[in-house]
């Protein structure tokens, strides 16, 4: 048992040095800083290929806006970094716990006053102890799986921080104020049943796999995709198909790499403005703003997820195992569900 203090040396040297023989670390903090790059990095590099964050998300709190800055610097950072991730939410939370693990098994862990903030972790007069009684870690992770939910999906995340988001742009002199922001709505079924990726989505949503750029114009690697509400451009016939609600899956024409999945949000309208050979358009909202931020980073090819998902297996609404329409110039190809739940799946990997 060792004293952990911010004075002879500080906690984030000491969770670092914890984890020289682990590969996962369970953090566990109501409050979060707002940029989680440089200790990703580092524990990243010491062998750590999978965290799981507890924190809070309170309904109505100004915390939510740092908070959703925290989220996405989280995700961002262990995408980045190839590290693995869940998020798990416990709303009674006030303790502070940092958990080593090899191969599922506490190794040691850090019970302490500091939260995961500069200041915690560093500045204030904080006081830990480390410890690594493998029976009191098992019945401390046992009791923060139980009282905290699920994991939550990319796709409820990417939810959460498009409405705080949202509420900050509407009410920028409310920072420092209470807001009115439901938060929870995303995650309350988290407590009662386990769901997977985008199990949220409503079963009669069509899926499409689509597009962007062309042939003469490829999507360039340096490009992202509008993180809010963007357009969807579609040839000289009406994608009469394409409903709103429907989910777009895309990708780049070029790289053939998954560029983000989108709701569409409006009716298919008629735009011949700007002499496009795509005039017929729809608009949509990204719904994984941060996978389209790092998705040239990631090897998700089509021929890659092909390769993942099985030679044989279906691939299309219709029955079919290949997307070869895509090569002679379709706009879209709907797809069989269970396929386009893979294709999301793997984007909030």
């Amino acid at each position: 048992m060792n004293l952990i203090d911010n004075i002879s040396t500080n906690h984030n040297i000491c969770i670092q040095s914890m984890l020289t023989s682990a590969d996962h670390l369970v953090l566990v903090s109501p409050f979060l800083t707002e940029s989680f790059d440089e200790f990703i990095h580092d524990i990243s590099v010491i062998g750590v290929s999978k965290i799981t964050l507890i924190t809070t998300l309170k309904d109505n709190s100004p915390d939510l806006f740092k908070k959703a800055n925290s989220l996405h610097s989280f995700c961002i950072s262990c995408m980045q970094n190839s590290v693995d991730f869940e998020i798990r939410v416990d709303n009674a939370l006030h303790g502070k716990l940092y958990i080593a693990l090899k191969k599922n098994q506490p190794i040691a862990g850090i019970i302490t006053s500091a939260n995961f903030t500069v200041r915690g972790l560093s500045n204030n007069h904080e006081w830990g102890i480390e410890i690594t009684d493998t029976h009191m870690l098992d019945r401390a992770l046992n009791d923060l799986y139980n009282v905290s939910s699920k994991p939550l999906s990319k796709f409820e995340l990417d939810a959460m921080i498009r409405d705080i988001d949202d509420y900050m742009k509407a009410n920028p002199q409310e920072k420092e104020k209470k807001p009115k922001l439901d938060i929870t709505k995303h995650f309350k079924n988290k407590f009662m049943e386990h769901s997977i990726g985008s199990s949220n989505l409503s079963s009669d949503i069509r899926y499409f796999i689509k597009p962007i750029g062309w042939t003469d114009k490829p999507f360039e690697e340096n490009r992202v995709l509008d993180a809010g509400i963007m357009e969807m451009h579609f040839s000289k016939r009406k994608p009469s198909a394409v409903r709103n609600g429907d989910i777009l899956v895309c990708y780049g024409v070029g790289s053939t790499k998954l560029l983000g999945y989108f709701r569409v949000v409006s009716d298919p309208y008629y735009d011949d403005s700007d002499s496009t050979r795509w005039p017929w358009r729809v608009k949509a909202e990204n719904l994984s703003p941060i996978y389209s931020q790092i998705w040239a980073s990631k090897s998700n090819t089509l021929s890659h997820i092909r390769a993942l998902y099985g030679d044989n297996k279906v691939l299309t609404y219709v029955g079919g195992k290949s997307l070869g329409a895509l090569q002679f110039g379709a706009d879209r190809v709907q797809l069989n569900e269970k396929f386009a739940m893979f294709l999301i799946d793997l984007m909030s990997r």
